[in-house]
């Protein structure tokens, strides 16, 4: 059995676990391991089975379960592949990249992410007629083909299922006997979950710029979805006014349908930073001269999203 070491370039996504390389991006990895290995591909599938390698000597002679095809692998001619199957790397070895998330913390990932961290492995089809591994077409037209990226481990309806359920599993904290300091801090735990779409940018908050006269609380505002840009998922975004002053003007709002438009993996669409000052609305009140600036801030990756934690310590 001999080992080597590989130094090869390999594709890469515009961004870690990104879909696209409309960049043609490419990273630099060492592999260091056996010099050639088997792996196992389902017949039926033939994508890369959830079976451990087995080096040259050792699986010569080795025969798979039925369902499994055993394939044999230059290490030289596929170095991603053998990559992917022995973790030759430690975290401290690779150059990192520092992000600052809304809530202050520090998102840290890899300047360029192993193979691991780049390629979906079990996605990797084999042709068992042309003996080689199945890439995929690039993002944009002559780009390089590649092996399916890896996808998200975590997507926004993700994080929206889980902060919903986190309130849920809360109702029942805030109660009118307990003590001032804890009745505060559960209600500021879940005040903050509330608020988690709006501060990862993917929904829209509305800023009051003008109170105006002569409004109720209950009135509703609606914008709608052309007049912000076809931005939001609704066919209009909802301003109901909660408090207003002794003359009617508006000094305290919630919103609903203000979810901005996603691509289903947090990556391209509806991402970026958007503001509508003096945003267009209607409304069945009797009040006038209310005005509002519509706006989000670019959207962070789902897997980015930290949760507060609650009062009793637990997330």
């Amino acid at each position: 059995m001999a080992f080597k070491q590989i130094t090869f370039n390999y594709p890469k996504p515009d961004e870690y676990l990104g879909q696209f390389d409309n960049e043609q991006l490419q990273g630099t990895h060492t592999y260091d391991g056996p010099e050639d290995m088997w792996i196992f591909v389902d017949k039926e599938t033939k994508k890369l089975a959830p079976s451990a390698y087995m080096e040259y000597e050792e699986g010569m002679d080795f025969q798979p379960a039925p369902h499994l095809e055993k394939v044999y692998v230059d290490c030289d001619e596929h170095p991603i592949i053998c990559a992917l199957q022995e973790c030759d790397f430690e975290d401290e070895q690779l150059e990192q990249i520092t992000e600052t998330l809304p809530n202050g913390s520090q998102y840290l990932t890899y300047k360029d992410p192993p193979p691991e961290h780049t390629y979906e492995k079990f996605d990797i089809e084999y042709d068992f007629d042309a003996k080689t591994f199945k890439k995929v077409a690039s993002s944009i037209e002559g780009g390089r083909e590649h092996y399916p990226w890896k996808q998200p481990h975590v997507k926004w309806p993700h994080v929206r299922k889980h902060r919903n359920s986190l309130l849920a599993g809360t109702d029942h904290k805030v109660k009118s006997d307990m003590p001032t300091d804890l009745s505060t801090a559960w209600s500021t735990f879940r005040q903050e979950l509330r608020d988690l779409p709006v501060k990862y940018g993917d929904s829209f908050d509305a800023e009051i710029t003008a109170a105006g006269s002569g409004y109720s609380v209950d009135d509703e505002l609606s914008f709608a979805k052309a007049d912000l840009g076809d931005y939001i998922t609704a066919d209009a975004m909802k301003v109901t006014v909660t408090t207003v002053d002794g003359s009617g003007a508006i000094t305290g709002i919630k919103l609903s349908n203000n979810q901005a438009i996603n691509d289903g993996n947090d990556i391209v669409i509806g991402r970026e930073a958007k503001e509508y000052a003096d945003a267009t609305y209607t409304t069945s009140s009797a009040g006038t001269g209310a005005k509002f600036k519509i706006h989000k801030c670019q959207r962070y990756a789902a897997w980015k999203v930290l949760y507060p934690s609650s009062p009793c310590g637990t997330i």
